[in-house]
């Protein structure tokens, strides 16, 4: 008979909030739970917005912004027909069964044939597009949300924040929109934001956050009677604006936060 032990290797982390090291799922010091993969945390932080000082609980956010290489595979397995395509990607495509209102995207493809897909290049790149609804759907079912505004605002304080390029992400799939938009509609020195009438700071990409436009900027909505939600430039001094819920934008990209138990 041969015998055969296992050994059982556990992985040391050091807590983020009182520098304890560990090998369980929580802190035995201060019970703050591991930090999830692909994630950070940000301590309790007293932001200012708009001249208020505002307390926010420590939370986990997202490193970096959704990818189309996370995101492709839910939205192809979720079943999804035309319809529910448009509420997601632009905000388009009520009846629209040749899905026009991908083109400005790098979304190509279809359900019946193989599914939706970007260009290759576009894989690593955060997706953009996606309505806020949309956002809110895929994130529930990673077990996140939408950081809401003063999240959003803490996490630049602590430099979490990188900001993304219109530009530098849309020509990965420039050739793709020319294309089959023709060189007035598709090329992308054609367009105003590109041709010398825009600024570096103007050609950031937005994020979405789970805040109500002119709402608490604490508070992550969920309801469906929302017309307008935040949205926010991590820029040296951060920006604020708002956009239609039902609306998806190619310069608007989403990360996912989680609440940290208290």
């Amino acid at each position: 008979m041969i015998l055969v032990s296992f050994a059982f290797v556990s992985f040391a982390w050091l807590c983020p909030a009182c520098e304890t090291q560990n090998d369980g799922s929580f802190c035995t010091e201060c019970y703050l739970p591991e930090t999830p993969e692909g994630m950070v945390y940000v301590p309790a932080t007293t932001v200012e917005l708009e001249g208020d000082l505002i307390d926010v609980p420590p939370f986990f956010i997202d490193v970096l912004p959704v990818t189309y290489r996370e995101f492709l595979p839910w939205l192809n397995g979720s079943g999804f027909g035309v319809n529910e395509l448009g509420i997601i990607i632009t905000g388009g495509g009520s009846g629209d069964e040749s899905m026009q209102f991908l083109a400005f995207t790098p979304f190509i493809g279809d359900q019946e044939r193989g599914g939706i897909t970007v260009p290759s290049l576009c894989l690593e790149n955060p997706v953009a597009s996606i309505t806020w609804s949309g956002a809110q759907s895929y994130l529930s079912d990673t077990g996140k949300r939408l950081p809401n505004l003063a999240e959003m605002k803490a996490a630049a304080l602590h430099g979490h924040l990188d900001v993304w390029n219109t530009y530098d992400e849309m020509l990965a799939f420039a050739g793709q929109m020319e294309a089959s938009m023709g060189s007035m509609l598709g090329r992308l020195s054609t367009q105003a934001m590109f041709s010398g009438y825009s600024t570096s700071n103007e050609r950031t990409m937005w994020e979405l956050t789970g805040t109500v436009f002119g709402g608490n900027p604490l508070k992550t909505s969920v309801s469906t009677d929302v017309s307008y939600i935040t949205l926010f430039k991590a820029l040296d001094e951060p920006i604020i604006s708002s956009t239609n819920r039902d609306m998806g934008y190619f310069n608007v990209i989403f990360r996912g936060a989680i609440e940290v138990p208290q």
